[in-house]
């Protein structure tokens, strides 16, 4: 409770102006594993092979509100990519986040953190805070606060740290496919 209590005042104290990605120098990647909305598991190495953007949110906090139009954009501008995005929301009711979504269509995957365990141990503290994981799965970036996913330095930073393969245009793909 008090982990909880911690994150809503610092939710309340984070800046409105949005915040850059930073090289992360924070040590080894969490594990994350948790089911999604709709009772399905997911793990955190189901993903490996791919970038994956891990966010913890919560449907009262409003700059996490306020960032999601542009994690759906960003996700829809690496469609055919290895890119995933991984919204994990604090400790909320599954109705409440039902209730969010149907206003807010999001076009990725909620999971849901009921115990905080997962903020935890990523050590989570302010909302939202996210993470950029590379293709084999450690942390390359964080933001904490709010964040223009839709920027092209953002989509830029994580098609970077993509397999040289994905990042290739499409048709010099196909013209080098025998």
């Amino acid at each position: 409770m008090r982990v909880l209590l911690a994150v809503i005042l610092s939710c309340c104290a984070t800046p409105a102006t949005a915040q850059q990605l930073k090289p992360w120098s924070g040590g080894m990647t969490p594990t994350l594993a948790l089911r999604d909305i709709d009772g399905k598991p997911h793990r955190l190495e189901d993903y490996r092979g791919k970038v994956v953007l891990v966010n913890f949110w919560a449907t009262w906090c409003d700059p996490c509100r306020a960032e999601m139009p542009a994690m759906n954009k960003l996700r829809a501008s690496l469609a055919g990519r290895p890119f995933a995005v991984l919204a994990v929301n604090l400790a909320e009711s599954e109705s409440r986040i039902r209730r969010f979504m149907e206003q807010v269509p999001l076009e990725f995957v909620v999971l849901l953190d009921r115990d905080s365990g997962a903020a935890k141990a990523w050590k989570a503290r302010v909302l939202p805070v996210s993470f950029v994981l590379d293709a084999g799965g450690r942390i390359r970036y964080s933001a904490l606060g709010e964040i223009d996913w839709a920027q092209d330095g953002v989509r830029k930073a994580i098609l970077a740290l993509m397999p040289r393969e994905a990042i290739q245009p499409r048709a010099a793909l196909s013209a080098s496919s025998p």
